[in-house]
């Protein structure tokens, strides 16, 4: 018992620890996570990101002006088809009731020619106008309502224009007051020239409205066009149509002086004027109209006529031309009806 008290009290020696590194805990310890200095930023970085913004600005920019530029052409091409030409459906205003030439032949090609354009065709008409100015003594002027258009492509310009002389002179009491010194004669293009290159030029006058007015349209062809002129002249209708009827007498007048041939002018006049209503194809009776023979030969196919055109006299004292008789100046005969427009001659029934 006593052995085992002593070993009990026996010392165990004791063993030193081993002295080790200390751990360093700073790397073990977890570190607790920072608040991000980035919180609610991008993933990109703060240049790139601003180059991105940059980009899509121009982008919205370049989009923007694109879409204004699209705006504004088709905004400026309703306006020129707004502004395209359309051929008029009246001359001089709609108060005047005269009808275009597309509203007699039906569509064509159109242009309103500005003023340089016209100069031609008023120059033209302007020598027409001193003509007539000289042999009446009275000079019309103009009241600055002046406007041309050109019918462009035309088929048949002769037709056209005999077609809307037909409505003029009547539907809308217009005279024929064409100088014919400005027509190759007998109204045929000469031999040397064909239907497409000749060309014809008319002038017709008749009443306005306005009665201190009367209206001026020139009809003048060329290739496959033709150009109406039309002007409002300041003078009274009823004093140009005197004038008219006055200088048409001073010129019978005038040419009764010269020496007398086998057939007259009165001869030519009172042929016509005795032959039936039948033979002559007029709607009322012959002692109805007056038939007025143009002074001068014209040479016909060959043979020498006299020219006799048949008015209807209105209750304004108007005259509306209605058809042109040939006179044979060798045989004395009646035996055609001529149109002035075409050159055609039609055989009387």
């Amino acid at each position: 018992m006593l052995k085992n008290i002593k070993s009990k009290d026996k010392k165990i020696p004791k063993t030193p620890p081993i002295k080790g590194k200390a751990v360093n805990n700073k790397q073990n310890k977890a570190k607790p996570a920072k608040a991000s200095k980035d919180k609610g930023k991008g993933l990109l970085p703060k240049n790139k990101r601003v180059l991105v913004l940059m980009g899509a600005a121009l982008l919205i920019v370049i989009m923007g002006s694109v879409q204004a530029i699209i705006m504004l052409t088709s905004q400026k091409k309703g306006e020129s088809e707004e502004k395209a030409e359309v051929a008029p459906t009246y001359y001089f205003s709609k108060e005047e009731d005269i009808s275009s030439v597309t509203e007699i032949v039906g569509a064509r090609d159109f242009k309103k020619l500005e003023a340089s354009e016209a100069s031609s065709e008023k120059e033209t008409k302007e020598t027409v106008d001193q003509t007539t100015e000289s042999s009446s003594g009275t000079a019309s002027q103009t009241s600055g309502l002046e406007a041309s258009y050109k019918y462009l492509h035309v088929e048949d310009t002769s037709a056209d224009i005999k077609s809307y002389m037909d409505y003029l002179e009547e539907k809308k009491n217009f005279i024929n007051i064409t100088d014919k010194s400005e027509q190759p004669e007998s109204g045929q293009p000469s031999s040397e020239e064909t239907p497409k290159t000749s060309s014809e030029f008319y002038q017709l006058a008749g009443p306005s409205k306005d009665s201190a007015s009367y209206l001026s349209i020139t009809l003048e062809s060329e290739a496959d066009s033709y150009t109406v002129t039309t002007s409002k002249e300041s003078q009274p209708w009823s004093t140009y149509f005197k004038d008219q009827w006055n200088q048409q007498k001073k010129i019978i007048a005038d040419f009764e002086k010269l020496p007398k041939a086998t057939n007259t002018i009165e001869q030519a006049e009172d042929a016509v004027r005795t032959l039936s209503q039948e033979k002559l194809g007029l709607a009322e009776a012959s002692d109805s109209y007056e038939f007025i023979a143009s002074p001068g030969i014209s040479k016909i196919g060959g043979k020498n006529y006299y020219t006799v055109r048949t008015y209807k006299r209105q209750p304004d004292s108007t005259l509306i031309y209605i058809a042109t008789y040939l006179f044979d100046y060798e045989t004395s005969n009646v035996a055609f009806q001529y149109d002035e427009v075409t050159g055609k001659t039609t055989p009387l029934g």
